[in-house]
């Protein structure tokens, strides 16, 4: 709701809330207001560039006075794949006291527009992870083993163990599970198989299990590509399918034998000489030449 540029004008909402908004002209901001209790903990997390907006987003908390509580520019999203610019704002923050708050939200560069709109969550932590598996596609011996990189994201502060495994693994294929610690943010899963060869390329399928408030929770990971840009940032980039794929390495194709063509009989003429040369076969009596 418009105007809300500052903490005079604050808009006010109750928590957790979602809110779609747009910094519509440059060198402004928007301003929120809620109220808190001493010892809360709020979450503001901004979606703009990973919705594809140009705003480059900065937040801040301040509290009734003025005081700045929590600020941030950029924070890193281990999801959002070829984006090259982790521009998206977030912080957590625990309340001092009982009071009003103010989370404000602008643009770092003073930019501003119609298209530089924004998704806001205010909210309590939410603990959540994601995962990513890397490579997408692997190709093994018969009869052996590979490994697999699994990276977690963690949302909202959460440092709880996650347990790694297949899911539903097609007949041959196995794995031991694997535990990510909360101070880990990639493990490696081995898996192997009992098979000599596959025809065709297997899908395969890694879940992450943890307990957040008393209640399980399992996600899949994504499979994805680790990819560089510019020399510096990596980028796990999704794919559409874990792939794998059991060669024989004694298997040995048939050769392929090109038979040569040969050349079609042919009658010369010496046109000096006149001579032709004719031959026949008689089952009998064998081959006869004559000459003319």
């Amino acid at each position: 709701k418009e105007p809300n540029h500052d903490r005079a004008q604050a808009q006010k909402v109750t928590l957790p809330i979602i809110i779609n908004g747009r910094i519509e002209k440059p060198e402004k901001w928007d301003v929120f207001q809620f109220s808190g209790k001493s010892n809360d903990t709020v979450i503001a997390e901004v979606y703009a560039r990973r919705l594809d907006s140009p705003l480059d987003s900065v937040i801040k908390l301040t509290d009734k006075q003025g005081t700045l509580l929590a600020f941030n520019d950029d924070h890193e999203d281990l999801g959002s794949g070829l984006n090259t610019h982790h521009a998206d704002s977030y912080l957590m923050a625990r309340l001092p006291a009982d009071g009003i708050y103010d989370v404000h939200i602008g643009d770092i560069a003073r930019k501003g527009g119609e298209e530089y709109a924004y998704r806001l969550r205010i909210s309590s932590p939410q603990p959540d992870f994601a995962l990513r598996v890397v490579p997408s596609s692997v190709s093994l011996r018969g009869k052996s083993s590979a490994t697999l990189s699994v990276y977690t994201s963690r949302q909202d502060g959460f440092t709880g163990p996650i347990k790694l495994s297949l899911k539903d693994p097609p007949p041959g294929f196995s794995a031991s599970p694997v535990t990510l610690s909360g101070t880990q943010v990639v493990a490696r899963l081995t898996f192997k198989s009992d098979l000599v060869a596959t025809k065709e390329p297997v899908s395969l399928s890694i879940v992450g299990s943890a307990k957040i408030n008393e209640m399980e929770i399992a996600h899949e990971a994504v499979p994805a590509e680790d990819r560089m840009q510019a020399y510096l940032w990596r980028h796990l980039v999704p794919a559409s399918e874990l792939r794998v794929l059991v060669f024989d390495p004694t298997y040995e194709p048939p050769p392929k034998r090109i038979a040569r063509a040969r050349p079609p009989s042919t009658v010369t003429t010496n046109a000096a000489t006149a001579t032709n040369v004719t031959v026949s076969a008689n089952a009998a009596a064998g081959t006869t030449v004559t000459v003319t």
